[in-house]
């Protein structure tokens, strides 16, 4: 196992390796060939140098020794000889200068080497530093793609919350219309309770119109009656009371001088109303307050202050009990506070239904029971 697991790798990195070579190699082919093939030239050229060398030494040598000897009769080999000499001589000229040639085209190939493997290099540093932007890249790639898990992870969470959401809404929706269902219906009943009341409080008008028309047409038989029965009285004057041009003298009850006087309200009264223990006067102004006073001492001191209206109080009233204050203001309300703890008890104002008698004896208030549309609660007024 771990022997082939280590020819992988070498396997491995040999395949790399010629990768490489001939990934770095195939760019200077022609130009390692055109080198070679110039070697190749300057070792051939330089065999047949030294072979013409060596002959041109051979032939010298010969033509010295036997010159001598052969002066007259080989004038004519002589002849060929320094011909072939000469011959010689120009072709070795001309190698040196093709290997003269050759050598400067090596340099110049030699130099053309160097520049490319100072370029090389450089390819080499960038394609370190690209590979270097390549891990780089590749982290960040991998650091992006956990993210991308992770908010991929987050945003199926939130589409299950969402549709978790979406379902809760929708039935809060269906919840809704079945409660503004049910309350369409309480309103049509509320509506429908309200016509009957409103139809039981007109008949309750009628009837105690009846009666406070009967009460009416009693008493002024009554009074009729009495006058009647005054018309038949008939009693001596006594003359010591009755003065020249006067008649009977009668004692006056009219006020003659002011007995408390103080500033009730920050501006005009416009309501006095004495209580029922003819202690307490309520009184109302254009500050929109209901002053309670206890003026029974003759002097006057503040029994408390009713708050709670929007405009001027016009109009002041108290119950048969001396407890409730009903108050009328210029905002079209009427509010009814109580004095024992001096706090608004009920307020009612537009859409309300009361009854109303024709007439009121004075002196005899009552309290007739109205009901206001707009609340649907039992408020007291008092007529009188």
């Amino acid at each position: 196992m771990a022997s082939t697991e280590e020819s992988s790798w070498r396997n491995a990195i040999f395949t790399q390796l010629q990768f490489r070579n001939r990934s770095q190699t195939e760019y200077f082919q022609d130009l390692i060939a055109a080198h070679n093939r110039l070697f190749e030239n300057v070792d051939t050229l330089r065999n047949e140098n030294l072979h013409l060398s060596l002959q041109n030494e051979k032939l010298r040598t010969e033509a010295v020794a036997s010159g001598s000897s052969t002066t007259g009769s080989n004038s004519a080999s002589e002849a060929r000889l320094t011909e072939r000499i000469q011959f010689l001589e120009q072709k070795l000229l001309s190698q040196q200068e093709e290997l003269t040639e050759l050598h400067r085209r090596k340099g110049e190939n030699a130099q053309q080497i160097i520049d490319l493997n100072i370029k090389l290099q450089e390819k080499e540093k960038l394609l370190s530093n690209k590979e270097i932007s390549l891990a780089d890249s590749a982290a960040c790639i991998s650091s992006l793609r956990a993210e991308i898990r992770m908010y991929q992870s987050s945003i199926r969470e939130l589409e299950n919350l969402n549709q978790t959401i979406r379902d809760e809404h929708q039935a809060l929706q269906l919840a809704f219309a079945s409660l503004e269902e049910k309350l369409r219906k309480l309103q049509e009943e509320n509506r429908q309770l309200l016509d009957r009341l409103i139809h039981y409080k007109t008949k309750d008008a009628e009837k105690m119109n009846e009666e406070n028309d009967n009460f009416l047409k009693k008493k002024h038989a009554k009074v009729q009656k009495e006058l009647e029965e005054a018309c038949k009285d008939v009693r001596a004057v006594n003359m010591d009371d009755v003065q020249e041009g006067l008649g009977p003298m009668f004692t006056s009850a009219l006020p003659t001088k002011v007995t408390v006087k103080f500033d009730a309200h920050e501006g005009e009264v416009n309501a006095v109303k004495w209580g029922p223990d003819q202690h307490i006067v309520a009184t109302g102004g254009a500050d929109r307050k209901v002053q309670l006073w206890d003026i029974s001492k003759g002097t006057f001191k503040s029994r408390g202050v009713l708050v709670g209206s929007n405009a001027a109080v016009m109009s002041v009233e108290f119950d048969c009990t001396g407890t409730l204050v009903l108050g009328a203001s210029n905002d079209f309300a009427s509010r009814v506070w109580s004095i024992a703890d001096q706090r608004l008890r009920v307020s009612f104002s537009y859409y309300m239904y009361a009854i109303r008698a024709n007439y009121v004896p004075p002196g005899i208030p009552q309290i007739v029971r109205m009901t206001t549309l707009l609340k649907s609660s039992n408020t007291y007024c008092i007529v009188g």
